[in-house]
């Protein structure tokens, strides 16, 4: 532990999110969510927790730092993740509010790459500093704090790795009968593997259902007009665990090293066996043969729908209470704790 000794009573945790959704986020947006999290369960366990996001908070017992009055230029529809008025606004902020002790948590690698010029030397070295990373990026050179080990391993700079955690639904009424439809939820773009769950459900003559925002339009365009997807829009959670609760299976298909995968968690607390790639924070989440299976063809992907009998829903459920909101906000406070 430093000389500046965090506490959870006397200090704050100035949680910082992007400006293209607020938090929580209204529909879609995995950063935002998990933020928002993270916030609610650092207040339940005694933090002061202070996030600072575009438009309205509303979650009981955090404060807010409101950086844009309206964030309507969402990232999907052409906007940044991080707008200059929103950084200006942090930077402004944060120089007002930060005291000998604190715990800054970044959650974007442009907020350290701003801030590092623009704070002031003396507020970098009188609080503590961290950066939560959710893509194949990192701002800070340690400090950083991990959701998967892949992703850690591929990053390569030093830090901890804390899984996500989600305010779940769980499932412990299963129905009896799954119906036949595949089923994925996230970002419809290629490098989530879309095409190829496309291509399985084709040759298996069952329904595709997607999920998720049109970052890709180009991509997303042929997908949509084929008779085998149904499109439901972007879904709140709610909504989505009731298709979780009745798929044959989650198709995850990620192409890249995935940070983490919430939709996967998700998946599993509804039961919902799972296929995918194993690629990145997919291949710590899931259990082969006993929550799903690894596949990397949409021939694997018939093989393992030929096999999900054999995976129970108790299980599947049971591996999914190790993602919980609580668990996450208990591993942060311990790292802060101990920096």
């Amino acid at each position: 532990m430093s000389f500046l000794g965090f506490n959870k009573k006397r200090n704050t945790v100035h949680i910082i999110s992007l400006s293209c959704n607020p938090v929580p986020p209204v529909r879609y947006g995995g950063i935002e969510l998990v933020i928002a999290h993270l916030c609610e369960g650092l207040v339940n366990l005694g933090c002061n927790v202070l996030c600072y996001s575009p438009g309205q908070l509303s979650i009981p017992g955090v404060k807010h730092c409101q950086t844009l009055k309206d964030p309507s230029a969402h990232v999907k529809n052409g906007g940044v993740p991080n707008s200059a008025e929103h950084l200006y606004a942090v930077k402004t902020l944060l120089r007002k509010n930060l005291k000998r002790g604190d715990m800054v948590v970044f959650n974007h690698a442009d907020h350290y790459r701003y801030l590092k010029w623009k704070l002031g030397f003396l507020n970098f070295i009188k609080a503590h500093f961290c950066e939560v990373c959710h893509w194949i990026d990192a701002g800070m050179m340690n400090n950083i704090i991990y959701p998967s080990n892949h992703l850690n391993e591929t990053i390569g700079k030093p830090g901890i790795t804390i899984p996500h955690g989600e305010k779940l639904i769980f499932n412990d009424r299963p129905i009896a009968v799954r119906e036949p439809y595949l089923f994925f939820a996230g970002r419809i773009t290629k490098d989530k593997g879309v095409d190829i769950a496309l291509e399985a459900a084709k040759k298996m003559q069952v329904p595709l259902y997607l999920a998720g925002p049109l970052n890709d339009r180009a991509f997303s365009d042929p997908i949509l007009s084929d008779p085998t997807c149904v499109y439901l829009g972007e879904l709140t959670y709610p909504e989505l665990f009731n298709y979780y609760c009745a798929c044959k299976a989650l198709v995850y298909m990620t192409q890249y090293v995935e940070p983490f995968g919430l939709s996967i968690i998700e998946a599993m607390a509804a039961g919902a066996p799972i296929i995918t790639t194993g690629l990145g924070g997919t291949g710590e989440t899931v259990v082969e043969g006993k929550t799903g299976y690894f596949a990397k063809t949409a021939e694997d992907i018939i093989t393992a729908c030929g096999r999900l009998n054999e995976l129970e829903h108790d299980a599947i459920v049971a591996q999914a209470r190790n993602y919980t909101l609580d668990i996450m906000a208990q591993h942060y406070l311990n790292y802060f704790e101990s920096l």
